[in-house]
């Protein structure tokens, strides 16, 4: 599970805008529809889905599957490397069947074999996008803004490691009753 946390900026019919910490991956994600990278800056906002009922300015834990992000990595970086190989390697019989030069067949099959692995990419991509499974969560409500919505409980769950709140240390699945001042 690939975990991260930051702040609320707005609500907006079921979607959370939260503040990260940018990560140096940013810069070659895919993902770029659901997170704005912010210029100049190391943070950018991210449209998740608010699951876990977020309010503005509250500090949460945002979560997305390690397994979905192996399988869209898998996708984007091993997919386009078989199409090559493919091509390639069929490029010697297929250049017979057509009756073209050696030289000019490898460099057309290679080349075929690459554009179909990205047309590829770019449907899975896109079956992914609509399923949701490329789109980040709140998981859990890690401390509460003084102005959010008023609530008793706050569920944390699903994180391998215990949460730092304010000097206290937290561990998943834990309900916490806030003191509201």
């Amino acid at each position: 599970m690939s975990t991260e946390s930051g702040r609320v900026q707005k609500i907006e019919n079921g979607w959370a805008w939260v503040m990260t910490e940018r990560k140096d991956a940013c810069d070659h994600c895919g993902q770029k529809a659901s997170c704005n990278m912010i210029e100049g800056i190391d943070r950018m906002l991210v449209k998740a889905t608010n699951s876990a009922k977020a309010g503005g300015g509250d500090y949460v834990e945002l979560f997305r599957s390690t397994k979905t992000k192996m399988k869209g990595m898998l996708i984007r970086y091993i997919l386009p490397v078989i199409g090559l190989l493919v091509g390639a390697l069929s490029s010697g019989s297929l250049s017979k069947v057509f009756g073209l030069n050696q030289g000019f067949g490898t460099v057309l099959f290679t080349f075929m074999g690459v554009v179909i692995a990205f047309v590829l990419v770019r449907v899975l991509g896109i079956r992914m996008d609509a399923r949701q499974e490329l789109t980040p969560a709140v998981l859990g409500i890690i401390r509460r803004a003084r102005n959010s919505f008023p609530s008793e409980k706050v569920k944390l769950s699903g994180s391998s490691s215990a949460l730092a709140n304010g000097g206290r240390r937290y561990s998943p699945g834990m309900l916490v009753k806030e003191n509201r001042h």
